[in-house]
């Protein structure tokens, strides 16, 4: 007590004005509360009760009561709820008209509070005891005073001490002295999980306390409850006023007690806490740490020169705030009381303490065995968005692009990506197409490491799992989650090994961290964002509209530790004036907390692959020739596209337009080429061209008309005379007729060509670079081998050469060939030939990229996040 005033712990607000400071900026070692925040459906319930804030509370409190009755086990009318248990602890001396009360010190202030009109006996617990209650000589302190009713208190776990006693004991003493009422102060119990008070048949004169507060961490809401004899529980009762609980304390509450994960994930939490910072602070060799059964920690000063006081002025020039002793009687100057916090949080005091041990010139250093927290994790930062596509991989590329070019080292990394659109890293492995980019842009080789998991949809049934670069086999959509643990093993151990070499990691999210039905098995956003310790921006597309809704909404769905990831918010794609776009800005910062920290512009002339086929399969290229005077190279959209970036470096190209035709039509003759892309379903495509009349007018723009045909990959095998798939890699048939507009065959096998190339393109002469992945075998019958050999058929022609397909992904990313191709094909068509001044320069791009997003975003506020300023 100070100046007659019960000090408390968690009195942050006070604290921090003391110092000018956010109460935000402390942390609270002073207020044991769950270190696991509260439950996750906290914001849920508080939201979907929200509208009974306009009519009074329930007087008889039916709910909570009926849900405590069935998780204790008691009768409904053995329990009384409470403002927090504080109110319960004050109305009971004065309610049950005690007139001698007997505290057990150290302990709760607040028992000497609530009894400070009545006689007052302290019982003093021995620090070379342990702080174990005496019970003979609590018998024998109650038989001194038999003629008076009595009051005793005792905390179990006791506060501060963290010490339980013997359940036995307590029950004897009280059948011992039928006369005194034992009020036994559960408030920590439920941290302790091997503890468990028989409440379906409390002693008569027992009163059992509970508070909600502290392991449902919501002291804001002041709930808590007792057990007792039905005629004390209408006699604390009638000295409470009709609405002491709020509506909404008494709807969390209610949920609270059916939530036994939450339960035991907290307490197993909570043990492995505690233990690990007992361990930690034990190594001081000037702190005594007296072990303790709950979320908090009793520790005394050895060191005589100094005090409590000291080290907590100490701490707070550190924003940490801890618990002085003048809150408990009998706790001398050198002691003090610690909340067990989140790992970071106790590891941020420990090294605060080592400050202060070195400060304080004090001859013994200590040393902390290794393993007694875990590494502290490369600084990293995540970049998440509120819907698919809505710029995830670009913003992720674009700040790899500016570390790189600040000197830091580092890579990029997606825990999960689900695309048709593949790279192969030198080594011959598989992963996301984004990612490969992203290498880039940090001036590295790709590396399967930052693409663990790979899923590549097929048909709608599932897909074709790839791990660590190679297939793990195809996985029907319902049996996902046999793979999860698997995968995420493989996920966490990618990570830490590719985090160990680089100075920070950027990663990515995928599709929305907001999808409440996929959230239970994440592995690839907020799961991530917490094993990485990286701090989240949410990326919005404006250009969807709806961007403020979804980033609002997107952290209405988040749990609570979620949401303290999430730093800021990023505005992608705007078009327009961006100081039309404050007030909407400081809407999402006074509703979320967080801010908009850039405005990106939507950008047109950034030749970038796109990540998947989203933004292929909604327009990325024009459906119709809109530019007389140009070479028009059509595409045709199959259902299973895949690395439709092959097109790309079209885009760059002033005498070329790239169309998607997703209709058959008459004649192809408008058309200069065209190209039949990869394919993840090769048959179900090949179908699909046959289908809808493809196949016929393909055949009369080869033999009649002028147009080129080009078959990449997948397209490749589709123009040949069969496909044959004995071992049903990807077909439903042995085998099937091709377009026959190629002499060739191929045969599918389980395992799945996996290279870079390099290779000589024999018409023109050209070296050509790009990757393999396929698993198709192709043999040539008639025709040309214009790239590789007959043990290695890597592209053939017909004999007129304006037929021809490849293997090749990227064939066209050389600018030699890409310009090779242009001219041969304005040769054909009579047009005068251009100059090879167009190059499709990735570095150009990524640089171009890295300028916006400086220009665009508070690259001050990131570096911060990433501790590189």
């Amino acid at each position: 007590m100070t100046d007659g005033r019960i000090v408390h712990g968690g009195d942050i607000y006070r604290i921090a004005e003391s110092l000018s400071a956010d109460p935000k900026d402390l942390t609270d070692f002073s207020s044991s509360i769950n270190p696991a925040g509260f439950p996750p459906w906290i914001r849920e319930e508080i939201s979907r009760n929200i509208s009974a804030v306009a009519v009074y509370p329930d007087i008889t409190q039916k709910d909570f009561i009926s849900a405590a009755a069935e998780y204790t086990g008691v009768s409904r009318d053995m329990i009384l709820p409470g403002n927090g248990a504080g109110e319960l602890i004050n109305i009971i001396p004065p309610a049950m008209d005690v007139r001698r009360a007997v505290i057990p010190v150290p302990s709760y202030g607040e028992y000497e509070r609530s009894c400070r009109k009545i006689e007052t006996r302290f019982f003093p617990l021995k620090e070379e005891e342990g702080y174990i209650p005496d019970f003979e000589k609590l018998d024998r302190e109650l038989s001194s005073c038999r003629n008076q009713k009595q009051l005793v208190f005792l905390g179990q776990p006791n506060n501060p001490t963290g010490v339980l006693s013997n359940h036995e004991d307590i029950v004897s003493i009280a059948a011992d002295h039928p006369e005194t009422l034992f009020c036994i102060d559960e408030s920590f119990a439920e941290f302790v999980p091997e503890y468990s008070f028989q409440v379906n048949s409390p002693e008569k004169n027992i009163i059992l306390l509970r508070s909600m507060t502290k392991f449902y961490a919501v002291p804001g809401l002041r709930l808590g409850y007792c057990i007792a004899d039905p005629l004390i529980i209408r006699t604390l009762k009638d000295s409470l006023p009709p609405w002491t609980v709020n509506s909404l304390a008494l709807a969390v509450g209610t949920r609270a007690f059916a939530d036994s994960r939450f339960r035991k994930e907290s307490t197993a939490l909570v043990r492995e806490l505690r233990d690990n910072f007992s361990s930690a602070l034990s190594e001081f060799s000037w702190l005594k740490v007296f072990p303790s059964a709950s979320n908090f920690i009793l520790v005394k000063i050895t060191e005589n020169r100094f005090t409590a006081e000291d080290l907590y002025n100490f701490l707070l020039k550190k924003r940490i705030v801890i618990r002085r002793p003048s809150g408990f009687r009998e706790l001398g100057s050198r002691f003090f009381r610690l909340a067990v916090r989140t790992e970071d949080e106790n590891l941020n005091l420990v090294s605060a303490l080592m400050d202060f041990e070195k400060k304080s010139g004090m001859k013994s250093r200590t040393v902390l065995h290794k393993g007694t927290f875990k590494k502290k994790k490369t600084p990293a930062l995540m970049i998440q968005g509120t819907a698919s596509n809505a710029g995830k991989s670009i913003i992720t590329a674009g700040l790899c692009r500016i570390l790189h070019q600040e000197g830091i080292r580092v890579t990029p990394f997606k825990a999960q990506n689900m695309s048709l659109n593949s790279a192969v890293t030198p080594d011959g492995l598989e992963m996301g197409r984004a990612q490969a980019l992203q290498a880039a842009a940090a001036g590295i080789d790709p590396d399967v490491r930052m693409n663990p998991l790979l899923l590549k949809p097929s048909g709608g049934r599932g897909s074709d799992v790839i791990l660590s670069g190679k297939s793990a086999g195809y996985i029907s959509s319902g049996n996902w989650f046999d793979l999860k643990e698997k995968a995420r093993r493989v996920v966490r151990e990618s990570y830490d090994s590719l985090s160990s070499e680089y100075d920070a990691v950027i990663l990515e999210g995928a599709g929305s961290p907001g999808e409440i039905n996929l959230k239970q098995g994440d592995l690839v956003n907020m799961a991530m964002a917490e094993y990485a310790s990286a701090p989240v921006l949410l990326v919005g597309d404006i250009d969807r509209g709806g961007v403020y809704a979804s980033m609002i909404g997107t952290m209405e769905v988040f749990e609570e530790r979620e949401r303290d990831l999430v730093r800021g918010f990023i505005v992608n794609k705007f078009r327009g004036n961006r100081d039309l776009l404050e007030s909407a800005h400081s809407i999402v910062k006074y509703r979320t907390g967080k801010p908009v920290i850039g405005v990106v512009p939507y950008f047109k002339d950034l030749y970038l692959p796109e990540e998947d086929s989203v933004s292929f399969k909604e327009g990325l290229y024009p459906e119709k020739g809109e530019k007389p005077g140009k070479l028009t190279i059509g595409i045709i959209d199959l259902p299973s596209i895949s690395n439709f970036t092959d097109f790309d470096p079209f885009k760059v190209e002033r005498d070329t337009e790239v169309v998607i035709i997703r209709s058959p039509l008459k004649t192809l003759k408008h058309y200069d080429a065209v190209i039949i892309p990869g394919s993840k379903m090769v048959e179900k495509d090949l179908m699909y061209l046959k289908r809808n009349g493809f196949d016929e007018v393909l055949k009369k723009a080869a033999f009649e008309d002028s147009t080129e045909i080009i078959g990449i990959c997948g397209g490749f095998q589709i123009l040949g005379r069969s496909i044959s798939d004995p071992q049903k890699v990807e077909a439903d048939k042995d085998s099937v007729e091709g377009l026959g507009l190629l002499d060739v065959e191929t045969r599918f096998y389980r395992d799945k060509r996996l290279s870079t190339v390099e290779a000589v393109h024999i018409p023109s002469g050209l070296t050509v670079t790009g990757y393999e992945i396929h698993h198709g075998r192709t043999e040539l019958i008639e025709g040309k081998i214009i790239i590789g050999n007959r043990d290695n058929v890597l592209g053939v022609s017909s004999t007129s050469g304006r037929i021809w397909g490849t293997y090749i992904h990227g064939i066209f990313d050389s600018d030699p060939f890409r310009h090779w191709f242009i001219n041969r094909l304005k040769s054909i068509k009579g047009m005068s030939k251009g100059e090879a001044v167009y190059s499709y320069d990735l570095e150009s791009n990524l640089n171009k990229l890295a300028d916006i997003l400086r220009e665009s975003l508070d690259m001050g506020f990131i570096m911060n996040l990433l501790d590189k300023r």
